[in-house]
């Protein structure tokens, strides 16, 4: 969806920031503290609040102390991990996502590398690689050990409740308005002739490769995949990885060497190769291409929606029932369309921390209201048409034990796991050397930052 190719974006904006302030360390007052030999730059308080609130994080509370200890912690963090020998982060793996952002930001770019080395203020592509490397292996070493410090932490309903009555009444947080959303989505569907054409010429470029044609450089000439074309349709991939399931069932399924049959994604119809087995981990390359939907199927799909709409508004058929017969949204037609947080499991949704663009949709509508057919693309770019109901709504609130249950569950069991990390951190912070500036004397952190 657009929404999370702006996410995207925004965190490929920060990390440029960041690269830059980076390459001006030297300047004093631009450093805020010192863990070890890790270094916390002024810039990185603003860039890491843009990303939490991009990541849906509310973060009207959060002051630069609190983002700094943040810093702080995962500075801390990215040292332990670096001593703890089951924490390890693959180059492959780290070398593949430094391929799809380089490869995305040229899609943002017209394509052009000379534009995105200038943007990142690099001259070459393995200058820009290395540093980029550097900092998503960093990144992703932090969030390894923060797991594993957090790994065992679960909370009791006594422990909710006690977390609740321990918040004075006159401090007891607002909820702000919170809606429960349905959707139903109808994506136009190509033609059995434009299928075949593409499932033709996969076919024809798996005989090539097998008779000796480089899979990569047909990857280069053919795929439609902007996040590994230009890396030859390489991925580095285990069976966790945030793939589609059929894309894993494929590649896992296939001996080092050989090419395999096309097959169909949500994205389009693949081939694809597995040129290195690592034992969990298969480097593959792969081939998409995207049948050509045509301007006919597009308004039947469109007419299709108005239809259902109408059915429903009609009370021929619930919200609910018509999701689960017609929508092509495979996250939510089986629960009957109903959106819910992917990190929470929650379908009551703050309103201010929706997409921007769903929030502007959805503000303004009362419980039961549903939304005209909207048209938008989806992750692949392609055009999909959407309804979405508004099946609760309520209104901004004081925070209730009986109503907002789930939620408070959250925030204790988040309480309870930043006691942990902060346990933890303290006895690191023992054998660390740790410098905060002068700024920065006045905060009063969970941890105790300020032992020297």
């Amino acid at each position: 969806m657009n929404s999370r190719k702006n996410i995207i974006l925004i965190l490929l904006l920060s990390l440029a920031q960041l690269i830059l302030a980076q390459q001006n360390r030297i300047k004093v007052d631009g450093i805020a503290a010192v863990v070890g030999d890790q270094i916390v730059l002024n810039s990185e308080l603003n860039q890491l609040k843009i990303q939490l609130k991009q990541q849906g994080i509310d973060t009207r509370n959060l002051n630069d102390c609190k983002i700094l200890e943040r810093l702080l912690q995962d500075k801390l963090l990215l040292i332990e991990a670096q001593k703890d020998t089951l924490i390890k982060v693959s180059d492959k793996e780290i070398d593949a996502m430094v391929d799809q952002q380089i490869e995305y930001m040229k899609t943002q770019m017209g394509g052009s590398l000379e534009k995105v080395l200038e943007f990142y203020n690099k001259k070459t592509l393995s200058e820009l690689k290395a540093e980029i490397g550097k900092l998503d292996k960093n990144k992703k070493l932090s969030e390894l050990m923060r797991q594993k410090v957090e790994k065992d932490v679960d909370i009791s309903p006594e422990e909710v409740k006690a977390f609740y009555d321990a918040i004075p009444k006159d401090k007891i947080p607002e909820i702000g308005t919170q809606v429960e959303l349905y959707q139903i989505i109808i994506k136009p569907k190509p033609d059995k002739e434009a299928e075949q054409k593409v499932i033709d010429k996969l076919n024809e470029i798996k005989q090539k490769v097998e008779n000796g044609a480089s899979f990569r450089a047909q990857a280069v000439l053919y795929s439609e995949d902007p996040g590994s074309r230009a890396n030859g349709g390489k991925y580095v991939i285990n069976r966790k990885s945030a793939f589609v399931q059929e894309f894993k069932d494929v590649a896992f399924s296939l001996e080092q060497g050989q090419v395999s049959a096309p097959f169909k994604t949500e994205f389009g119809w693949h081939i694809l190769t597995v040129e290195e087995i690592n034992g969990q981990e298969r480097v593959v390359r792969h081939i998409l291409m995207v049948p050509e939907i045509s301007f006919i199927n597009k308004r039947a799909a469109q007419k299709q929606l108005d239809t259902i709409r109408k059915r429903i508004i009609d009370k021929e058929l619930s919200f609910e029932e018509a999701a689960r017969e017609f929508s092509d949204d495979e996250e939510t037609k089986k629960n009957g369309g109903k959106i819910v947080n992917p990190n929470t499991g929650e379908s009551l949704l703050e309103l201010t921390l929706l997409d921007p663009r769903l929030h502007q949709t959805v503000q303004d509508m009362k419980q039961g209201e549903i939304t005209d057919v909207i048209t938008e693309n989806d992750r692949t770019g392609n055009e999909l048409y959407k309804i979405i109901m508004v099946k609760k709504r309520i209104e901004a609130h004081q925070m209730d034990y009986v109503k907002d249950y789930p939620k408070i569950k959250e925030m204790a069991l988040e309480q309870k796991k930043e006691k942990v990390l902060i346990n933890w951190m303290n006895e690191k912070i023992k054998n660390n050397y740790i410098k905060i500036n002068q700024e920065f004397q006045h905060c009063e952190f969970d941890s105790n930052w300020k032992k020297n």
